[in-house]
């Protein structure tokens, strides 16, 4: 089969979807869930019942779950003595931080419609050509925003050894692009409580409900 995929046409890009996709996805510690912030302070936190385990942390796919956009970690086992003021002063900064992302989205969306072109080049006109075709503007595209994270990365919260590592990566391997929320979104340091975190989504009682019954999956298990 493999070697099937290798002779393809379509086998290289194939490879570059499957590392795209593996790159995405990440591991949770028991306790900690994601979460997004809409624009009104809302919280929606990601709560897999029951969670898909590897070695007893969460598998979550970030082009899924939350696609071309930041995400942050909340912990069932933070302290609690936040005040609500000081959770929504937390979540304003990080909506501020959310609106940053907006070019990278942009950037994350141009590299999957080239990761889309390619097999299309590749079956009308060739591998080889669509290999030159798209990959000079994935290039293009990771150099534009490793240029605009070392821009903002004080507004970000990243030290510059961690700006450019994520620079090194996508520069290296440019479809890895695709995922450069991602990777800004786990460098984040603020753990937020995820019980807090509850009472500011849409329903809290079965916010609250469905958090307690994912503990409990753990403790179960």
């Amino acid at each position: 089969m493999l070697e099937d995929i290798a002779s393809s046409r379509f086998g290289f890009w194939i490879v570059a979807l499957v590392m795209v996709a593996v790159d995405s996805s990440f591991l949770l510690k028991p306790g900690k869930f994601v979460f997004s912030v809409s624009a009104s302070n809302l919280v929606n936190i990601r709560i897999a019942s029951p969670p898909f385990l590897i070695r007893n942390k969460e598998l979550v796919c970030s082009l899924l779950s939350f696609p071309f956009q930041l995400f942050f970690i909340s912990n069932v086992e933070t302290s609690e003595r936040t005040t609500g003021r000081e959770t929504l002063k937390a979540l304003s900064r990080l909506r501020r931080v959310s609106r940053q992302n907006t070019i990278f989205s942009i950037l994350s969306v141009c590299g999957i419609t080239l990761l889309v072109l390619g097999p299309l080049l590749a079956a009308t006109r060739g591998i080889q050509t669509s290999i030159l075709s798209v990959f000079p503007p994935f290039y293009f595209l990771a150099l534009t925003a490793s240029t605009i994270l070392w821009r903002r990365r004080r507004k970000f919260g990243l030290s510059d050894r961690t700006v450019l590592k994520i620079s090194a990566e996508i520069i290296l391997c440019p479809i890895l692009l695709v995922n450069i929320s991602k990777r800004i979104s786990l460098a984040q340091k603020l753990v937020l409580n995820t019980y807090r975190l509850a009472l500011l989504s849409r329903s809290p009682r079965k916010t609250i409900a469905a958090i307690k019954e994912n503990v409990q999956f753990y403790n179960e298990g």
